[in-house]
């Protein structure tokens, strides 16, 4: 493809991303004979669903419960088994992001730059924070502290009680970024985040100072579309080892301790990856889904079948990784050979309304036309 060409389709890519009405029509699936009877489990209807973009809203699967928030400026907890709802209050903001909870407190960003706290045992706005700028990812949580990264470079680590701010670092951004921020984690006493501009950082949780930095997207070419290089995907932390994936197409294991790389691959994609045991799962830019050996970077496998139907974070559930694409459908890959067991509609053809979550019996997700679905085999 020449350099005009590849412009055109790139910037083409970008306007779609945030104009999902003018969105080709989706290539038709594969056709197979299904080896698994992937079925709904339950369906609540709650208020609302998610805002401009599902991979920035979650469901945090925890303690036989579900929490989230609704655009609406709900949060809610529902029990796993049945959905049941156990717990909903409503807020008067406009979330942006997903939750992050710790005990039966849950906190989510907002477009107008805050970073709210709100109890589910007292039904009430604990605290609500001005940072700034627009938040575009959930918050991490440790050691009664709370890391946020905002749509202006800053990242933030707050006290968890209070809302007042422990320490900040400043990322400068390119003149040209994709919309979007990755969240960042907390591991081993350190915050790492991945930034526009292509770097990711690791910083001490208690002082802020810097400990390691990488250069994982690498921004190359002449044009400035050329040059995209956000880190905006999904981190992972497992086994002391950081996976980062780069919008300009570069996926790296580094040492969590030194930021030292052990491998790196050509992988394109901005919606991050899954890690269990020694398989890490990566979805790229096309839609191809790809599985390496977490520990050396080697290919186990790749799956063409459902390229271009604009995949979202993959995540394991039981044997198999499970992909959802912008019509609604869930796909089930076998772990061990990639070949896809089922297709299943998460909830009357509407694409994913959140990341999926998964316990060890069922998969969850929120979607567009405010549910909370489960499915199960």
């Amino acid at each position: 493809m020449n350099k005009s060409l590849f412009l055109v389709v790139l910037f083409s890519a970008l306007v779609i991303q945030g104009c999902s009405n003018s969105r080709p029509a989706l290539p038709d699936l594969p056709a197979l004979d299904a080896k698994v009877n992937l079925k709904t489990s339950w369906r609540t209807g709650v208020d609302g669903n998610f805002g401009e973009s599902s991979e920035r809203f979650n469901l945090v699967a925890e303690d036989d419960a579900l929490f989230f928030v609704t655009e609406k400026g709900t949060v809610y907890e529902l029990g796993q088994e049945k959905g049941k709802k156990r717990n909903a209050v409503s807020t008067e903001f406009k979330p942006s992001s997903g939750v992050t909870r710790h005990g039966d407190t849950l906190f989510f960003g907002t477009y107008d730059a805050k970073l709210i706290a709100v109890s589910l045992t007292s039904k009430s706005v604990l605290w609500e924070k001005t940072l700034s700028s627009e938040v575009l990812s959930e918050a991490a949580y440790a050691a009664g502290k709370l890391a946020i990264q905002t749509a202006d470079g800053w990242l933030s680590v707050l006290d968890a009680e209070s809302g007042d701010i422990l320490w900040r670092a400043k990322e400068d951004l390119p003149s040209l970024t994709v919309r979007g921020t990755s969240a960042p984690i907390i591991a081993d006493g350190k915050v790492i985040a991945g930034f526009a501009s292509g770097r990711l950082k690791a910083f001490s949780l208690q002082s802020g100072n810097l400990l390691w930095s990488y250069e994982v997207g690498k921004p190359e070419g002449r044009y400035e579309i050329e040059r995209l290089s956000d880190i905006d995907g999904r981190l992972v932390v497992s086994n002391g080892v950081v996976y980062a994936v780069a919008y300009n197409g570069t996926l790296v294991a580094l040492s969590l301790d030194s930021g030292r790389p052990l491998w790196q691959r050509s992988i394109a994609s901005s919606v991050g990856v899954a890690v269990k045991g020694e398989l890490l799962v990566a979805v790229d830019m096309t839609s191809k889904v790809i599985a390496l050996n977490a520990k050396n970077g080697t290919e186990v496998w790749e799956n063409a079948d459902l390229v271009e139907r604009d995949l979202i974070s993959p995540e394991f559930f039981r044997d198999y990784v499970a992909v959802m694409d912008r019509a609604g459908y869930v796909h089930l890959l076998d772990l061990n050979t990639g070949e896809i067991a089922v297709h299943k509609v998460a909830d009357n053809k509407v694409p994913p309304g959140s990341r999926m979550v998964a316990n060890d019996k069922q998969l969850f997700i929120l979607t567009p036309n405010s549910n909370v679905t489960a499915l199960s085999y």
